[in-house]
């Protein structure tokens, strides 16, 4: 039963942080997040420990917990790592994309279309996601794709802390790129086109954080 309090206390507090509920920068006691949860202190320690481990919160000693701020030298290595990994990636898994793959992707395109029409910035940071992990999710490589997926948890964090809608038009006009290349099995256009939209999303991070 621990365990599963312990997991179900995991999921929550992190989804709690990457929602932004809990803010970068916020520190929280283990015995205020246990009455939110209604549950007892172990499992939201032993939550809170994995999460620890993940870097998405700091245990302060006798003192709670603080939730762990993205700087930009931290988001310089996310974005980096993403971009080498999903470019790589891309020239792997290209030739197991079909056409309905294709068409899958170009769903996910019209659906950020509609997420951006109506403002819903959040709503689109969950299709871009999308969008990524399902080229991603191409590779059985499952140690790759662990390690890109906690990228992306992070990565989230940064567009929550930081409104997405100047950007969000030009990533869409990117993610059509990624698709064209795709359709004329250009690989290292696509692994390129893949490249590209993940690190201006850097760029744009980093010009709106030193205004």
């Amino acid at each position: 039963m621990n365990k599963n309090l312990s997991t179900s206390a995991y999921e929550t507090i992190k989804q709690m942080i990457l929602s932004g509920e809990l803010k970068q920068g916020q520190a929280i006691s283990i015995n205020a997040m246990a009455e939110t949860l209604s549950i007892s202190r172990t499992p939201v320690t032993n939550a809170c420990q994995r999460l620890e481990f993940e870097k998405f919160l700091t245990i302060l000693p006798k003192q709670g917990v603080i939730i762990n701020t993205i700087s930009l030298e931290t988001a310089c290595g996310i974005y980096e790592l993403r971009a080498a990994i999903e470019s790589y990636n891309a020239k792997r898994i290209m030739d197991l994309l079909d056409d309905n793959d294709i068409q899958n992707l170009k769903n996910s395109i019209q659906k950020q279309l509609t997420h951006a029409e109506t403002g819903d910035a959040r709503a689109f940071m969950n299709e871009d996601t999308y969008f990524h992990r399902y080229i991603l999710d191409k590779n059985t490589n499952y140690e790759l794709v662990s390690v890109v997926n906690q990228l992306y948890e992070r990565a989230y964090m940064l567009g929550i802390q930081n409104s997405l809608t100047p950007r969000i038009h030009g990533s869409i006009q990117e993610h059509r790129s990624i698709i064209d290349a795709l359709e004329k099995r250009d690989r290292q256009g696509f692994a390129d086109a893949i490249e590209k939209n993940i690190l201006n999303g850097f760029r744009n991070l980093t010009a709106r954080c030193l205004k």
